[in-house]
């Protein structure tokens, strides 16, 4: 897997900081319906709400559009990369599958008892939404 460049982690630098501005400002309207619910008829309201306040994360790492021949997802480059190399000297097998899985299958030529498989998720759709103009790197 190749590094990305320095144009690419300065794409991705922007459409984050844009993206998180983004969050932060859903974050600071739920913050508000939260507080604004103080009967207690309310009580299942705030529940909810205090739900999809503590989902909404702020992006990290470096997210990019990962794609193959038939699909394509949005991953954290980084954490992928790293995945891969600490498989060095392994036989390593990656398929994007349908559902914004990533599955990584390796396996030591030297012993075939020892391999293994590794699943990475999508990044979540709130933070999709907010991610746009991404790179695109294509894998093998």
């Amino acid at each position: 897997m190749r590094p990305l460049t320095a144009q690419e982690k300065k794409q991705i630098a922007d459409v984050k900081k844009r993206a998180n501005t983004a969050i932060s400002k859903k974050r600071i309207l739920l913050g508000a319906q939260i507080r604004a619910c103080t009967a207690p008829v309310q009580m299942q309201r705030k529940k909810e709400l205090l739900l999809q306040f503590d989902a909404l994360s702020p992006v990290k790492g470096y997210p990019a559009v990962i794609k193959d021949k038939d699909r394509s997802m949005i991953i954290d480059y980084q954490l992928l990369r790293r995945v891969t190399r600490s498989l060095k000297h392994r036989c390593v097998d990656i398929r994007l599958d349908p559902g914004g899985l990533l599955t990584i299958q390796h396996e030591d030529p030297t012993n075939s008892r020892n391999r293994g498989e590794l699943e990475l998720y999508e990044i979540p759709p709130w933070q999709q939404c907010a991610l746009t103009d991404l790179p695109v790197i294509e894998i093998d």
